[in-house]
């Protein structure tokens, strides 16, 4: 009898030894981390790439990479499969509709027109900013400036930007964009280009507008009024869009990319939207 019981209870630790160990491997197991390449619009990195490590700290079973690639390419990018949301920072049009794409928007934002510090102008009409940026007024000392060539830097057709001020500036004014400028590829890019380049102008997100003004550059005021939070919010500013984070249909209960959009329209994320110079929903 006494033996039996001895046995038993050798094969109870025993068993209760290998438990132990299973349950101490599955809990050093690693996480399975899910990986989600979302991408696009440069104005609207700034915002993506700040949200994501603090949504991925509240979720580290995820990863989320933002390939700043335009709206444009972005935008078909999410077409084909390749990114699963993508930034954007100009309306949807009837194709990219009909494709299925669904813009959710995530802030608003004033479209700045800056200049280099050479330049003496101040304040320019959208009627002058048409007649600039189409190539019509080629000389600074047609609109009240010195007698200097403008050097006109744009960004690159692709993107969201681009589109942006020629709906907003040049299609209201019937007037088609200049060949004749210098093209940057992203916002960050086009402000160095203003900083740097004798009596040159372009236009850029509002949050980018630091690094021409640390470099002796300024804004200027459009039509009189100054690209700031409040005038984009009472409509007085004429130069403002939507930013979006764009989807390949609605955006499904329970997916990442919802509960990510989600983040970016809660309180949380209206911090993170103010601190990139934007300006948030709620």
């Amino acid at each position: 009898m006494k033996k039996i019981v001895a046995i038993a209870l050798i094969l109870v630790v025993a068993f209760g030894t290998v438990f132990a160990q299973g349950n101490k491997e599955q809990a050093q197991k690693p996480v399975e981390v899910k990986n989600y390449t979302f991408g696009g619009s440069t104005t609207v990195a700034p915002i993506v790439e700040t949200a994501i490590p603090l949504f991925t700290a509240a979720n580290p079973g995820v990863k989320i990479s933002y390939e700043g690639v335009g709206t444009g390419t972005g935008l078909k990018q999410l077409t084909a499969g390749t990114l699963t949301l993508a930034g954007a920072s100009r309306d949807l049009n009837s194709t990219e509709i009909a494709d299925g794409l669904v813009p959710n928007t995530i802030a608003l934002d004033g479209l700045s027109v800056a200049v280099n510090k050479s330049v003496t102008v101040a304040n320019l009409s959208l009627a002058q900013l048409a007649g600039i940026f189409s190539g019509e007024i080629s000389n600074w000392s047609q609109v009240g400036g010195p007698n200097a060539a403008i050097a006109l830097i744009v960004r690159d057709e692709s993107s969201g930007t681009y589109a942006s001020f020629k709906e907003i500036v040049l299609d209201t004014q019937k007037k088609a964009p200049s060949k004749n400028a210098i093209v940057a590829k992203e916002n960050g890019e086009l402000a160095a280009k203003i900083a740097s380049t004798p009596n040159s102008i372009g236009y850029l997100g509002m949050a980018f507008n630091h690094i021409v003004t640390e470099a002796g550059g300024k804004v200027l005021l459009v039509d009189g009024i100054e690209s700031t939070t409040a005038n984009v919010l009472n409509g007085s500013y004429p130069i403002s869009r939507n930013l979006y984070l764009v989807s390949k249909g609605p955006l499904a209960g329970g997916s990442v990319e919802k509960a990510f959009v989600d983040f970016i329209l809660s309180d949380k994320g209206a911090a993170v939207v103010l601190d990139a110079q934007y300006i948030p929903l709620n």
